[in-house]
């Protein structure tokens, strides 16, 4: 089996057209007003260096500040732009964020890996909470395209955490990693609480093919599954969007560990 073959999953949807804006509608648009964070990409930041993240929302155009409430050991983080932000076509800017800022994110060395709330400081009133997640350096790996099916995977480890994208609708994202008869294999995807639309479908794959496990909406809109590998060799993961969707908010971490207990929280 050389690569990944999925039927298109084809949605329709029927649209309603109101002529008048009723006063809930004026209240929504108000509502919609109010700065909020939808989502920070890349998810994953380390320590030690200097992370390049942007942070997209409704609003954020009069940001003063990134505040990270609840953390001992803060973070410095300087907003370097603001401005709009592109839309897709069709796209829902209350999910997606039409305004954005462009931070230059540093941790100090040390700082504890795991989940880091922050929040934004505006003119207009300070944001909802959202997270970015805190990564060693040395398990972070970024996914690199092509990388659609066995021939071209890409090259991980079996303890790991990949930072990638679904980039396209029907697009699928392989690795391939060695194991041993016996090891026990966790994986899970973070990506929904973070701000992504993905929703994670994962499947584990021997070195000729076979399917051995996959998960969907094991946890929420995430996928996790614990198996024990049958025999040494190469072994591939997969991931895609369970609806064959894909785009820039389809970002993911997968988290990698041998047994249940190494998966951060």
């Amino acid at each position: 089996m050389s690569f990944i073959r999925r039927p298109a999953l084809i949605l329709s949807v029927a649209a309603l057209v109101f002529p008048l804006h009723s006063a809930d509608d004026q209240k929504a648009d108000k509502k919609s007003e109010v700065p909020t964070v939808t989502m920070a990409v890349p998810f994953a930041v380390v320590a030690g260096t200097t992370n390049r993240i942007v942070i997209r929302g409704l609003s954020l155009t009069n940001a003063s500040a990134i505040r990270f409430p609840g953390v001992s050991q803060k973070p410095t983080a300087e907003i370097t732009s603001r401005g709009k932000a592109t839309v897709p076509d069709k796209g829902d800017p209350k999910k997606l964020g039409d305004t954005q800022l462009e931070v230059q994110l540093v941790l100090p060395d040390g700082f504890p890996p795991g989940d880091l709330p922050f929040a934004v400081d505006t003119a207009e009133g300070d944001t909802n909470t959202n997270l970015l997640h805190v990564v060693s350096r040395e398990l972070l790996f970024d996914e690199k395209e092509p990388n659609g099916g066995f021939r071209k995977p890409n090259e991980i480890a079996s303890r790991q955490t990949v930072r990638g994208v679904i980039g396209d609708a029907n697009d699928v994202d392989v690795f391939r990693f060695k194991g041993k008869a016996g090891q026990r294999i966790s994986v899970k995807t973070k990506s929904a609480a973070y701000g992504s639309l993905l929703d994670a479908l994962v499947t584990l794959y021997d070195c000729k093919g076979h399917g051995l496990a996959t998960s969907d909406d094991a946890d929420g809109l995430e996928a996790r599954l614990i198996e024990t590998l049958p025999a040494d060799g190469d072994y591939f993961l997969c991931i895609n969007d369970a609806h064959d969707r894909g785009g820039a908010a389809y970002g993911y971490l997968i988290e990698i560990a041998e047994g249940k207990a190494e998966l951060t929280r």
